[in-house]
């Protein structure tokens, strides 16, 4: 059975969890455990400097000096755990309170849409959400559908010559459409979320209703737990969809979802966006007419009978013409085209002051919109990049436009050494070529990514 308890040993689970992920926030919150952690790297450096000066086998003594090194580096790790699960029974009581709940706060997000963060420099809230969280993910599995995986599937069903109907639409404000007594009563009525969860969900749901004004409505983008009440909350809607006659083939990832039925002779595919917008309708949702798109595929033994059809989605364009080609979408097109102007936008701006810097920086964004890169530590070690967010396209013209766009902007670039080093790099090579760069450097990403954040 698993144990849902907001203890310090589930904490400390946590704590490990965020470790392999790149995320620490221990040192963030407890500065007796950053003493601590300090402490224990200098016993790391220790161990490692004996390594690299002693060549060959160990003697006698060599040996007894490396495993004093090594205990020593054991001791202080042991007393680092200690140090943290200290910290930790202070927070598991603090959240144990019947008083207690969960804080975050409004920000402004990308498009001026509102996001919410858990309040920071309070560990209670950081580790409460992540415990709820977890719970729900080993109760019932819920993740979010896996991106690449979809457009693979979908790509392999419509490059066939089989007559389908197909559906590409999404659900109108889906986050703040969710309805909080429908998904409690869930989660009362399956009866496998510990009182204490359940209690401090409904209360972050409450101050959400209280920030936005809109009673029993409404989930916070931007927190991980409301990821996953979300999933939860569409659980059955997908299982209905699934269920309606002549589907052959059903994804949602959040709010967009595509659709393809196979119809029969006596089938009514006039009947089937009514199908799905009532079992919307039965989850208080409604269906977005403006990015709606409904084609008929039709089969004649050739592609000539979908020429001229094309829809969008989940960052790529789905064209036929006849010949089906998958390319970008316009607006993630558009973004690698904001991106690069960002960037040298940027340099401009930073170089009256700082050009050093602003050289090192402009070099380091174009590297990294024009190859690959490693997220390590980061969850899965996931690698991202040109190619790697990319990796279903069939024609690159339109990387070759913003390799054109790139040479436009680089002949303007005043330093004829950046010049040169920019004019190495492309997007079509980044691609095709898979070309892999490192940013090792502390903080590089947010130095990189500072220049189009909210775009």
């Amino acid at each position: 059975m698993l144990d849902q308890t907001f203890s310090a040993k589930n904490f400390h689970t946590i704590s490990e969890i965020e470790k392999r992920r790149g995320r620490v926030p221990d040192l963030k919150f407890f500065p007796e455990v950053t003493k601590k952690t300090e402490i224990l790297k200098e016993r790391i450096e220790d161990c490692k400097d004996f390594r690299r000066n002693q060549i060959g086998k160990y003697s006698d003594g060599d040996q007894a000096i490396f495993n004093h090194l090594r205990d020593m580096r054991e001791a202080a790790r042991d007393k680092r755990d200690e140090q943290l699960l200290k910290c930790l029974e202070v927070v598991a009581k603090n959240v144990s309170k019947k008083s207690y709940s969960i804080d975050f706060e409004k920000l402004a997000g990308p498009g001026g849409k509102p996001v919410y963060q858990i309040k920071k420099d309070v560990p209670e809230h950081h580790y409460a959400e992540k415990q709820i969280s977890r719970n729900l993910s080993k109760l019932y599995k819920v993740k979010q559908s896996n991106r690449n995986q979809i457009v693979s599937q979908l790509s392999n069903i419509l490059m066939d010559e089989f007559p389908y109907h197909f559906i590409r639409t999404d659900i109108s404000s889906f986050y703040e459409s969710i309805n909080h007594a429908a998904l409690v009563q869930k989660l009362r009525d399956d009866q496998l979320l510990s009182q204490t969860a359940l209690r401090l969900t409904r209360n972050m749901l409450e101050k959400f209703s209280r920030l936005t004004g809109t009673p029993g409505m409404g989930l916070p983008r931007g927190i991980g737990l409301s990821a996953y009440l979300a999933e939860l909350y569409m659980r059955d809607f997908d299982e209905a969809v699934r269920g309606i006659e002549d589907v052959v083939y059903s994804a949602r990832y959040v709010d967009d979802i595509v659709i393809i039925f196979a119809p029969t002779p006596m089938s009514k595919p006039k009947e089937y966006m009514p199908q799905i917008e009532s079992e919307m309708s039965k989850k208080g949702l409604v269906r977005n007419t403006i990015k709606t798109e409904e084609s008929k595929f039709e089969a004649d033994g050739t592609s000539r009978g979908r020429s001229g059809l094309k829809f969008e989605y989940l960052g790529y364009e789905f064209n036929f013409e006849p010949k089906p080609i998958i390319r970008l979408s316009a607006s993630k097109n558009a973004k690698y085209e904001a991106r690069l102007n960002a960037s040298f936008s940027r340099y401009y701006a930073d170089k009256t002051t700082n050009s050093r810097k602003a050289y090192r920086l402009l070099l380091k964004r174009i590297r990294f919109l024009t190859g690959n890169t490693q997220l390590t530590h980061n969850k899965q070690n996931a690698f991202v990049g040109i190619y790697f967010g990319n990796p279903h396209l069939t024609d690159t013209q339109q990387l070759k436009n913003l390799d054109h766009k790139l040479t436009n902007l680089i002949s303007k670039v005043p330093s004829a050494s950046l010049k040169a080093k920019l004019g190495t790099l492309s997007f079509v090579d980044g691609y095709e070529q898979r070309i892999f760069r490192r940013f090792h450097r502390k903080g590089d990403f947010g130095k990189i990514t500072e220049a189009w954040k909210y775009e």
